[in-house]
């Protein structure tokens, strides 16, 4: 008898649990649901492949969180850093003796580094305005043309 009204007592509290657990949550439908702007980032998709940078988006990219989201479609080792553009062109200080640009002497606000063959990788930035020229700086990748740019602007 005592083991019956363990087992009873037991089977009780399981479904209490389920009726509390149940009546503490709520459907909640999609319609009801706000994105949050606030912490929200711009995405800008960018590929690394055969010497080129490609990005889904160049102009009007909206000031503030942005996120570059980096896939390397390429057979070697990519990687791809953001630089505040000091002019309109390309001109970036260059040594020509390693075929890298010197990152000590230029605004770079991040990078997404050493991106495998077939992998990916992403960095989020607060950006302000300008204009931004992502490059791969790896040894001769610059030179070989591995850049864009882009323009941010305010929003």
């Amino acid at each position: 008898m005592k083991r019956i009204l363990q087992a009873a007592a037991s089977v009780s509290l399981m479904i209490l649990s389920v009726l509390a657990v149940a009546g503490c949550s709520r459907r909640v439908e999609a319609s009801t649901l706000k994105p949050v702007a606030a912490d929200a980032s711009t995405v800008v998709n960018v590929t690394a492949k055969s010497f080129r940078i490609i990005t889904d988006v160049t102009d009007n990219i909206p000031a503030g969180k942005i996120t570059f989201k980096v896939s390397n479609t390429d057979v070697v080792t990519h990687e791809m850093l953001v630089i505040h553009a000091q002019n309109k062109g390309y001109e970036l200080p260059y040594d020509f003796s390693i075929s890298r640009v010197f990152e000590s002497k230029i605004d770079k606000p991040g990078e997404v580094p050493d991106i495998q063959p077939g992998t990916s990788g992403e960095v989020t930035l607060d950006l302000p305005p300008g204009r931004y020229v992502l490059i791969c700086n790896l040894t001769a990748h610059f030179q070989a043309g591995m850049h864009t740019m882009i323009n941010v602007v305010a929003r």
